[in-house]
């Protein structure tokens, strides 16, 4: 059992306004403008897929893709040095020797302050690659040294705690004929692979296309949901429920058929999101090959309701084309989450490949693709990656096409709509120093009739293949402060912000454990703080 301590510390760490001039071409009727000529100089990539992080700690998401040989690019933004959004190609600081790949998952595994990166392998039986970060002196290759020299197709990587220890482990979906594979992290920093003996390996365990970690049922470990795609459309979907809490040992157990979720045809991009904002995780996956798209509404106690059953109709009245890429981001700032998708096969002769949905509450979704500004240019692509990389206080979208096109930059204007934000970056202890696997409560409005508090988790998980930016995103809507943002770190221990401005990016740090229970209640809570003060 994990005890949770809190502790209420110094005022939050403001970066401050960051005000851009962006080019006079953004169209107030519309939220998103194409600027890859601007931001990324127009590159044209065989990429399958893009990933954010902040490589150099400077404050500002820099950006890899992923894909064929030649295609793993990394760029270095610029944003605070030039106050304007503009990218430099610095692939020459990676690792030689990458070959193709379709995955990347950032997480500072060995504690150093500074992000490294797992890139996955898209040819079967090769290894996939851990860079190291080492600051200005560029990445190196440590994948035989810690034993993360994995082979196989890795189609999802998640940098997560899957064992309460608090180091970073990693998750891999395999593609096959290799199974899904966890590798837990050593005290030595070397990693070993557990995934047979703990249940993570079902006689179908392959051709993972999505990849869901987060504690669905409040029990303070992470569960694992895995999407399929497979040619015969015969092939199953895991969830995996981590019963490390229940029993003291790492281990899971598939209860796919029994919580709601199995989902028997093609399936893609996956993830957890608190959606009706009862402070628990719901399950979005896309549906690929013309299948429907779902999100299942989670109870509290990981037993999930189809919400198509709930609304009477499917999640999207358009299931045409092959549906892959998915996210599931607050666009407009409003305080809920909208959807989007990414076909990588649009119908012959239209430009469909991105759609836009917005969430009008109570489960229904508009379809706003044009009305946004996303349906020019609209070509097919795998996936797509989300990161405010302006620095104004919305989301923008990297989305990849294929070698044939340059890929998509559409910058962002949401931050002008009167909607207000909030962005968290952490700064956890030296074995998780991002914080990845932290849950985020922001309550709005307290005391008031319209209560209302968003949770939003810190992970690397995003999709299929991609990964958007680690520091945690609010969309506030009309509220211009956070009453009480409360910080639940993996390890339980919780802390306590209250009266936060919004439109403003800050850090929270990490403190020690205070002793505990100084009201003698029997808890450790936010009233132990009064006590202590």
């Amino acid at each position: 059992m994990r005890l949770a301590t809190v502790s209420y510390f110094r005022s939050p760490k403001c970066w401050g306004a960051v005000l851009l001039q962006l080019v006079a071409s953004l169209s107030a009727a519309q939220t998103f403008t194409n600027q890859a000529a601007f931001v990324l100089g127009g590159v044209n990539l065989d990429a399958r897929s893009a990933s954010f992080a902040d490589i150099d700690n400077d404050g500002d998401p820099d950006l890899m893709f992923q894909g064929g040989v030649g295609a793993q690019q990394l760029f270095r933004n610029n944003i605070v040095g030039l106050g304007t959004p503009d990218f430099t190609n610095i692939s020459s600081t990676l690792a030689s020797g990458l070959g193709p790949s379709w995955s990347a998952a950032w997480g500072d595994y060995d504690g150093d302050g500074l992000v490294d990166v797992f890139v996955g392998q898209s040819n079967i039986g090769t290894t996939g690659d851990v860079l190291k970060n080492n600051g200005p002196a560029g990445f190196s290759n440590a994948s035989v040294a810690v034993n993360l020299d994995d082979p196989g197709f890795h189609q999802n990587l998640v940098w997560c705690d899957i064992d309460n220890d608090r180091d970073l482990d990693l998750l891999i979906g395999m593609e096959g004929p290799e199974k899904h594979e966890i590798y837990l992290q050593n005290p030595n920093g070397s990693f070993t692979p557990v995934g047979a003996q703990v249940g993570f390996q079902a006689p179908d365990g392959i051709h993972g296309y999505g990849m869901a970690v987060g504690d669905v049922d409040g029990d303070g470990d992470q569960d694992v949901y895995i999407s399929t795609c497979e040619p015969d459309n015969n092939i199953r979907n895991n969830f995996y429920k981590n019963m490390l809490v229940e029993t003291g040992t790492l281990s899971f157990v598939d209860v796919a058929d029994s919580n709601g979720t199995q989902f028997l045809t093609n399936s893609y991009a996956t993830e957890f999101h608190d959606f009706d904002n009862d402070g628990h995780l719901d399950l979005f996956m896309v549906g690929a090959d013309g299948e429907p798209s779902k999100i299942w509404r989670n109870d509290g106690a990981g037993n999930f309701t189809d919400i198509d059953t709930i609304t009477g109709h499917l999640l999207l009245a358009d299931t045409a084309g092959d549906l892959n890429g998915g996210r599931v981001i607050d666009y407009d700032n409003d305080g809920d989450l909208d959807l989007f998708f990414h076909d990588h096969k649009p119908s012959p002769g239209h430009n469909d490949a991105r759609k836009l949905y917005r969430n009008d509450g109570n489960w229904e979704f508009t379809d706003v693709t044009a009305a946004e500004g996303l349906a020019a240019s609209n070509e097919g692509g795998y996936d797509s990656a989300w990161a405010d990389i302006d620095l104004d206080g919305d989301l923008d979208l990297i989305a990849t096409t294929d070698s044939s096109r340059q890929e998509r930059a559409f910058i962002s204007n949401a931050s002008t709509n009167g909607n207000h934000w909030l962005y968290v970056e952490l700064e956890g202890p030296q074995d998780n120093t991002t914080g990845i696997g932290a849950s985020l409560y922001a309550t709005l409005d307290e005391g008031e009739p319209e209560e209302l508090t968003l949770r939003r988790d810190a992970n690397t998980n995003a999709g299929a293949f991609n990964q958007n930016d680690l520091p945690v995103h609010f969309g506030l809507g009309a509220t211009t402060v956070v009453d009480q943002l409360r910080v639940v770190w993996p390890s339980g221990a919780v802390q306590f912000l209250y009266d936060v401005a919004a439109d403003q990016r800050i850090t929270v740090e990490f403190t020690s454990e205070l002793p505990g229970d100084y009201n003698a209640d029997g808890l450790v809570d936010a009233a132990d703080y009064t006590t202590w003060r």
